[in-house]
């Protein structure tokens, strides 16, 4: 498809569902656990202009990886800080994993009232990228590099003296991230498993 604004509109669901759904559940474990800062700045909401980064937004829509507006939590109110940072961290890629679900439920729902894919071709498309960005919100998040709900959910698990040796070069290691991101080798990684995820979603709804 050639038509520049049209790919942004298809696009548009699947992201701005994502990303809302995303830090939603992150706010959410949060509050569940005891921390109300969530709460206080506004981001149990599924309103996505409460979870918009512009910048990370451009660039969900142009390479398909960015970001939203982080979720703040305060880690003394929680009983046990390790448990509940890893399950706030976690929660974000599940709940995209959810969205990926949903999408596929529409996408079996409508297949089974035939609509043509001719007449109907832009909204399966908005569908099946809605899928698909969906997975590669949530693989990508669970890489270990900072600041990547992996990295959170890595940092928690390992020693102390560990995790203070490598959050010296977090920075270092954004720059390497971003990086292996313009030369395509996170999407290479990252691929396969998308794909595999996807195929394995289609297969358990009958396409």
């Amino acid at each position: 498809m050639n038509n520049p604004l049209l790919n942004i509109l298809i696009k548009i669901p699947g992201i701005l569902i994502g990303i809302t759904f995303h830090e939603f559940a992150h706010g959410l474990i949060a509050y569940s656990l005891g921390d109300k800062t969530p709460k206080r700045e506004g981001r149990l909401t599924l309103n996505p202009i409460a979870h918009i980064d512009p910048i990370g937004l451009l660039l969900l829509f142009f390479i398909n990886f960015g970001w939203a507006k982080p979720i703040h939590t305060n880690p003394s109110s929680f009983k046990n800080r390790k448990k509940a940072m890893i399950m706030i961290s976690i929660m974000g890629p599940i709940a995209n994993l959810l969205v990926a679900v949903l999408f596929t439920a529409i996408l079996k729902i409508i297949s089974s009232y035939n609509l043509s894919v001719d007449k109907y071709y832009i909204l399966y498309q908005i569908i099946n990228y809605g899928i698909l960005i969906n997975i590669i919100l949530a693989v990508f998040n669970l890489i270990p590099i900072p600041p990547l709900d992996g990295s959170k959910i890595l940092f928690n698990l390992i020693p102390p003296r560990t995790y203070f040796k490598i959050i010296q070069y977090q920075y270092i290691l954004q720059i390497v991230l971003i990086v292996l991101l313009l030369m395509n080798v996170i999407s290479k990684i990252l691929d396969p498993i998308v794909w595999s995820i996807y195929e394995f979603l289609t297969k358990i709804f009958g396409f």
